[in-house]
């Protein structure tokens, strides 16, 4: 199998995802990996799959205690795990808690021969990495119990969906935003917490946030930092976290407490990890993610076998997680894109395809009511693995119905109307689907806050709103145009939240 740069061979059919070898086209083999420690994440499957994908699909009343109780895989099953890491070399590092997450670590090696292959390094242009160099393989006793394996390859890593503004744009601050949207100052988000999911170190954005507030007249949100994995020194994704953070709770400015869940990487295995915390902790009703990759690569690496049940669970529980659906249109490249340029091979972005997240698109605003097309970068298309969730299945618009659509909603994304973010103590203007998720976080806050926290994952409600809760999108294009209704572009569209909130 090959596309938009990648090829892929699989493994057996009945296997695991994940233990295919990969490979960027044009690549050549320069060794063997030499490394101590290689960590291999063990996603495993949980008990009652099918009664746990109704219980996502009634959207909450679940709690973390009941998941385990009843869906999460046993213990004897993790023991099994554990002894076999340990007959080949290898030790179990962590276990999550809702014990989904397994993750082993031995050396590269070890890996190897437990998993029936070698992992192998190549080199393509100037980018260098490592897979296995034959399809990988569990024992049956290992493999019956489990959905996907992610880091035997180091492809598998998101990427942020954001862009600096170019020119003289249009700017928009949080309460600029507010009153664009019809957003009413009843309902201000007071009561509820809002998540981000980040990575690297984030002294600097927390700082920020104070400046962003006292420049808006914002009162000071509590921030709640979770370390999951180990802490990295990373600063270069602070803009996006600086984004994130910022429009989250200057959407939804009263919020109770900022959760910021700091992973140890970008990396599939990573990310997983640190989505799982904020699942397993259950502190919030709400989170977003601004950060995605070619939904090939993630099926590809075990990423979407392994979230989709993550997700399923926060559903379960009445978790939404708002998911950037991309800065190049109905296209995306399996490695290398350029955010901004609708180009590469028709497909969508992870996690934002998930049935378990809802996905934001992108709106240029040409000026008040509002005024809007689609943006012609915004992320959308038809999933090729993920089915119709059964809340989109009536979406009706120009949805095919066949597989998931993307996105589900949209706001301002062109930076042309950007957005204001303090990065590093000065004001910058960033514009992207980077900028969408976080703000529908803050308005779902402000929504959820409305209805006393009692509304459940948000699919269901988006997609039984009224139509009058939406500001329907008919102009522009990101590769597929913009229609009447539900579109490939903006979903159902951009919000109405006093009309949202009344709907909901």
């Amino acid at each position: 199998m090959a596309a938009a740069g990648l090829i892929i061979a699989p493994g057996a059919s009945a296997a695991p995802s994940g233990l295919g070898a990969l490979r960027l086209k044009g690549a050549t083999r320069t060794g063997t990996l030499q490394r101590a420690h290689v960590p291999v994440t063990l996603s495993l499957k949980p008990r009652h799959a099918g009664a746990l994908k109704a219980a996502a699909a009634r959207g909450g009343g679940l709690k973390p205690g009941a998941f385990n109780r009843r869906f999460a895989p046993s213990k004897a099953t993790v023991s099994l795990v554990r002894t076999w890491a340990r007959s080949r070399g290898m030790r179990v590092s962590s276990v999550s808690a809702n014990r989904l997450l397994v993750r082993v670590t031995g050396s590269s090696t070890h890996v190897s021969r437990a998993f029936d292959t070698r992992l192998r390094t190549y080199r393509a242009g100037g980018r260098r990495f490592f897979a296995p160099g034959r399809p990988a393989s569990l024992p049956r006793r290992v493999g019956t119990r489990t959905d996907a394996v992610l880091g035997l390859s180091n492809l598998g890593r998101v990427r942020h969906d954001q862009l600096p503004s170019l020119g003289t744009p249009t700017t928009y601050g949080p309460k600029d935003l507010a009153a664009l949207y019809n957003a009413p100052a009843s309902a201000t988000g007071a009561g509820q917490h809002v998540a981000v999911i980040a990575e690297g170190d984030l002294t600097q954005p927390r700082k920020d946030l104070v400046t962003f507030e006292d420049t808006n007249g914002l009162p000071h949100v509590s921030w709640n930092q979770i370390q999951v994995g180990a802490a990295s020194s990373d600063t270069s994704g602070s803009d996006e976290w600086d984004l994130d953070t910022q429009y989250s709770t200057g959407l939804a400015p009263d919020v109770s407490q900022l959760d910021v869940y700091d992973g140890a990487s970008l990396s599939n295995d990573d990310i997983l990890a640190t989505i799982n915390r904020w699942v397993t902790d259950d502190q919030s009703r709400q989170g977003s993610f601004s950060a995605g990759e070619c939904e090939v690569l993630a099926f590809a690496t075990g990423f979407t076998d392994s979230l989709d049940v993550v997700l399923q669970q926060a559903a379960a529980q009445g978790q939404t997680l708002f998911l950037s659906s991309g800065d190049t249109g109905v296209f995306c490249s399996a490695v290398v894109g350029v955010n901004g340029v609708p180009a590469g091979v028709p497909s969508v972005e992870y996690p934002a395809s998930s049935p378990g997240a809802i996905g934001v698109g992108g709106t240029t605003v040409l000026g008040p009511g509002p005024s809007e097309i689609a943006w012609y970068a915004g992320g959308g298309g038809s999933s090729f693995v993920e089915p119709t969730p059964s809340w989109q299945a009536s979406a009706g618009g120009s949805f095919l119905g066949v597989q998931r659509g993307v996105p589900d909603v949209a706001l301002d994304a062109d930076p042309v109307s950007g957005y204001e973010v303090i990065v590093d103590g000065q004001q910058e203007v960033i514009g992207g689907t980077s900028a969408s998720a976080p703000a529908w976080q803050g308005i779902w806050a402000r929504t959820q806050s409305a209805k006393g926290g009692a509304l459940g994952f948000a699919g269901p409600v988006i997609y039984g709103e009224p139509a009058s809760a939406f500001n329907d999108i008919v102009l522009g294009a990101n590769g597929a145009p913009a229609t009447p209704g539900w579109d490939y572009t903006t979903g159902r569209g951009t919000p109405d939240v006093s009309a949202l909130i009344a709907g909901a």
